[in-house]
């Protein structure tokens, strides 16, 4: 993952991505959930810092994306034509 402004930390079961001073990603390997948190910047960095994380933990069914400058969630249970409507500190359960 590209490192400029963003460090991965691992605490009792749960992976922060810190990009600048936000836990954009918070993956509770326990429960299984994830929480996103864009900090109130909807950049193309932070949906890529996302969207590289769900690739490289092989979370590929997952994702981030924009459309008419809202954005959305895609996982396994729905698709890019049913997308989630994306709100901060949302929490996605995963299998």
């Amino acid at each position: 993952m590209k490192s400029y402004k963003t460090t991965i930390y691992n605490d009792d079961g749960v992976t922060k991505l810190i990009h600048h001073s936000t836990a954009i990603i918070k993956h509770n390997h326990i429960d299984k959930t994830i929480t996103l948190d864009n900090g109130g910047w909807k950049s193309k960095t932070t949906k890529e810092r996302m969207n590289t994380y769900f690739k490289e933990n092989g979370l590929n069914q997952y994702g981030v994306f924009q459309k008419n400058f809202d954005w959305f969630v895609s996982t396994p249970n729905n698709n890019y034509q049913n997308p989630i409507k994306y709100e901060n500190n949302m929490v996605i359960n995963y299998a």
